[in-house]
């Protein structure tokens, strides 16, 4: 329970913050179950674990401090082991776990319908903590990069409960400390823009991906999924075989991407839903549900074009959004290009 000294001095077990986010899963903006507590899993223990409409599995990780380095090494382990299981095997465990729940009958009723025959294939990770210590960021970005289904998020307790923080999310993110955890006395004044804070890239940037980006950003407006782009890429770098230009994989060429991007803010990393009809989106529209954080379902990487930058009226925002601007980019629908999502 969160007493008064409790919301002036922050969780001082991490029982406590297990107790409290137990019931209050729907604080991280995803629709989960929590299905068990201290889950027992081949000699460990997993704090909470959670599952979504989908059938997906969540593995939730608490920190009350700070999450340090070891934590992804932790949940990934966390993760190897529940995939050993069956499917029998888990509702197995979680019947006679400290919950006590029938994995198939709570499923049923919290979502109405029946529980997938596949639920354990490949969980998702979250890690939820006080403060994200550098280290850990850079270790949940780069799995981001690799594909790697995992969110953090830093909590706040506050007067009226706690909030969780979105973090981790992008290099940006980073760089904006939003995995840091600030006392309000250390916090920069809104309207104060402190130098180290400006945009910046956290790898170094090869020129051949910055000279691709610049000559080849416009025909990606107003969207594209991440394939897309490294598919342009890889074909840009084979008509360059004069020149010598090395051809990047794909992650480390996601981390420049996402540095050069981030610099001017034009463009913002999303995530979208697998569609059978993602294609038809690259340059021409933006599909209708693309957070900047990997939601239930959304784990396709792809970038939006932000036309007027930062703006802080919503309304005109609104009038320049790339879903209603898209009709003007039909004419490149001609300039050829890959298909594939």
């Amino acid at each position: 329970m969160v007493t008064e000294l409790t919301k002036l001095l922050g969780f001082r077990y991490e029982k406590d913050l297990e107790d409290y986010l137990e019931a209050r899963l729907w604080l991280t903006g995803l629709d989960l179950l929590v299905i068990g507590r201290q889950v027992e899993v081949y000699g460990s223990e997993i704090d909470l674990l959670a599952i979504d409409p989908t059938g997906l599995i969540h593995i939730v990780e608490l920190k009350v401090d700070e999450a340090k380095p070891p934590v992804v090494a932790q949940v990934l382990s966390y993760r190897r082991l529940l995939k050993r299981m069956n499917r029998k095997d888990l509702i197995y465990v979680l019947a006679h776990g400290r919950l006590r729940i029938d994995l198939a009958e709570a499923f049923q009723q919290r979502f109405g319908h029946t529980l997938p025959e596949t639920v354990n294939d490949s969980p998702a990770l979250m890690i939820i903590a006080a403060s994200i210590h550098p280290k850990t960021a850079d270790s949940i970005l780069e799995l981001l990069d690799e594909g790697g289904s995992i969110t953090a998020f830093r909590y706040v307790v506050h007067s009226a409960g706690v909030s969780l923080v979105p973090c981790c999310r992008s290099d940006q993110d980073v760089v904006e400390g939003n995995h840091v955890k600030m006392s309000p006395s250390t916090r920069p004044h809104p309207l104060v823009v402190e130098p180290h804070r400006l945009p910046s890239y956290r790898v170094p940037v090869d020129e051949s991906i910055r000279r691709f980006w610049l000559t080849h950003a416009q025909d990606f407006m107003p969207f594209a999924t991440f394939s897309f782009v490294y598919g342009r890429y890889n074909d840009w770098v084979q008509a360059q075989s004069e020149d010598r230009v090395h051809l990047y994989q794909s992650g480390l060429f996601a981390r420049q991407l996402s540095a050069i991007t981030a610099e001017s803010r034009e463009w913002t990393r999303v995530y979208v839903a697998h569609r059978s009809d993602m294609a038809a989106y690259n340059t021409f529209m933006v599909p209708p549900s693309a957070p900047e954080y990997r939601a239930s379902g959304h784990t396709l990487r792809a970038y939006k074009f932000n036309p007027v930058g930062p703006v802080s009226d919503p309304q005109s925002a609104n009038c320049c959004s790339p879903l209603l601007s898209a009709p003007l980019s039909l004419s490149k629908r001609g300039s050829g290009g890959r298909s594939a999502d």
